[in-house]
């Protein structure tokens, strides 16, 4: 079962100012820091991902591809995700599985809830990914003690590294 985070790719492109900037030089580029950002964030909530982008703004066949660990979804010409979303989150939803779906626009958003499922504004998930950086900065961060070398006082604890530092100035 688990939780699934759906990703309408090109509605949280156009929503955030860093991809709607960028993705006016470069699109593919736009799409790629998306499912990157996505990978880290669901990787941190444990959430099953899929990012999905329709054809009307890149056309050819239907594309399943996983990457960093998410399914990212590129549908059919002339299928747009919206639909493709609501299909799955209705499928996923008669599994009992918990769905957020990620999209700013209002008429998915009342189809996904009439499946059953969750919804995040494109708005609120960028609010939501920038508090898990910050999350997860936080958890990774070194002490400055350590100045990024491989240094023991980098790698204990505070109290440990005070009960060191006793005995070390009891030898003195």
């Amino acid at each position: 079962m688990g939780e699934y985070l759906i990703v309408d790719g090109y509605n949280v492109i156009n929503a955030w100012k860093e991809f709607a900037q960028l993705r006016q030089v470069n699109l593919e580029h736009a799409r790629e820091l998306l499912i990157a950002g996505v990978a880290e964030y669901a990787a941190f909530k444990g959430y099953r991902a899929i990012v999905v982008f329709d054809a009307q703004e890149v056309a050819g066949l239907a594309a399943t591809e996983q990457i960093h660990g998410i399914e990212v979804v590129f549908t059919n010409e002339g299928e747009t995700a919206d639909s493709w979303i609501e299909r799955r989150a209705y499928e996923l939803g008669k599994t009992r599985a918990k769905v957020f779906v990620v999209t700013s626009d209002y008429a998915e958003q009342i189809n996904i809830l009439g499946a059953g499922a969750y919804r995040i504004s494109s708005r609120e998930f960028r609010e939501q990914y920038h508090k898990a950086k910050k999350e997860i900065a936080a958890r990774l961060k070194v002490p400055n003690r350590a100045l990024n070398r491989n240094e023991l006082g980098g790698r204990v604890s505070g109290h440990v590294l005070e009960h060191l530092e006793k005995l070390r100035r009891l030898k003195s």
